[in-house]
């Protein structure tokens, strides 16, 4: 799911775009999207939720999360 973020905010919020630069079809990338706003109450669609999201995102890859571990 955080590629699929990455990507997705990456090209601009264009759908399309991420699913040529994740080599998926457009129907995994807005499948993912959808079930990221399920599981999190954030739409990635949304500019009030878009921001919150990007920041996990961005504070993901900062952290190198999930590949190391949080410190608890």
């Amino acid at each position: 799911m955080l590629d699929t973020l990455n990507e997705y905010f990456a090209c601009g919020e264009v759908a399309t775009e991420a699913a040529r630069r994740l080599h998926v079809s457009v129907r995994t990338v807005t499948y993912r999207l959808d079930r990221i706003r399920a599981l999190s109450g954030y739409d990635p669609a949304d500019p009030r939720d878009r921001f919150t999201l990007h920041a996990a995102v961005l504070g993901a890859r900062a952290l190198d999360w999930p590949r190391r571990p949080l410190a608890a």
